[in-house]
């Protein structure tokens, strides 16, 4: 009997104990979704709140704390010539222009997203201001004729691919 009270007791434990290490991942996510042609979601840290200033008037704008990292989301029509392999330096462009500041391209690769999806993974150095390093990490695609990108801007580090590579179309 006590053998099997025991053994009752360690499995009870082991599903709380599962319940508590699974319980705080279901409870960091929070979601965009947008439902327009081409639909797609990307989950991204709850901590992240929408960014009441949306200088780039892009679709979904979030900071944390209201500081970094910031997530843009956005989909516009794709420009003319500019393909998946040269998103990248599309990127780059954009950033530079928005911010007339130098862009470094630290990597720049060619990926798939979970759903089959061909992007383009950039990995961007700048400076905002002047004064402030930051590091931005884009995973962007052509989808339907737009352009689809999440970037994730901080400072220096460790990239925060986590958001952009959560892109899932519908």
């Amino acid at each position: 009997m006590k053998s099997r009270t025991r053994r009752a007791l360690l499995v009870v434990a082991g599903v709380c104990m599962l319940g508590l290490v699974l319980a705080p991942m279901m409870a960091v996510a929070a979601e965009f979704s947008y439902d327009k042609g081409p639909s797609f979601t990307v989950t991204y840290p709850d901590s992240w709140k929408q960014d009441s200033e949306n200088p780039n008037k892009v679709l979904w704008r979030t900071k944390e704390g209201g500081a970094l990292p910031v997530m843009e989301i956005q989909c516009m029509d794709a420009p003319a010539g500019v393909t998946v392999e040269g998103l990248g330096n599309w990127q780059k462009e954009r950033i530079a222009k928005i911010y007339d500041t130098a862009v470094t391209v630290d990597s720049d690769t060619a990926a798939t997203l979970k759903d089959g999806t061909k992007c383009n993974e950039v990995l961007l150095t700048w400076m905002f201001q002047g004064w402030l390093a930051l590091q931005t990490a884009g995973v962007t695609t052509i989808k339907d004729g737009k352009v689809v990108y999440i970037t994730v801007s901080k400072g220096p580090g460790d990239p925060d691919w986590s958001a952009g590579r959560s892109l899932t179309f519908k």
